[in-house]
């Protein structure tokens, strides 16, 4: 019984283990995949990326910044590049 116990609490202990991998990878992956398209997580890293592209100012979208004073503005200057 103890055996069957420590087999089937090791098998659910692995199972959790993988699940957070997963989602831990999965995670990553969805802020690497928003920082590509444009998004930034500070209005410091969208103001130079704005400069980079010639437009002026920032806006914020959730918790996250974007180049440009809008997104009309900004897929304007993207167009351009």
């Amino acid at each position: 019984m103890k055996n069957s116990l420590k087999t089937n609490l090791t098998s659910k202990l692995k199972l959790i283990n993988i699940f957070l991998i997963i989602f831990g990878s999965y995670s990553i992956d969805i802020k690497l995949k928003a920082h590509l398209r444009g998004y930034y997580s500070t209005e410091i890293e969208a103001k130079e990326k704005a400069k980079d592209l010639g437009c002026d100012g920032t806006f914020k979208i959730k918790e996250m910044w974007m180049a440009c004073e809008s997104e009309k503005e900004l897929h304007k200057y993207l167009r351009k590049k």
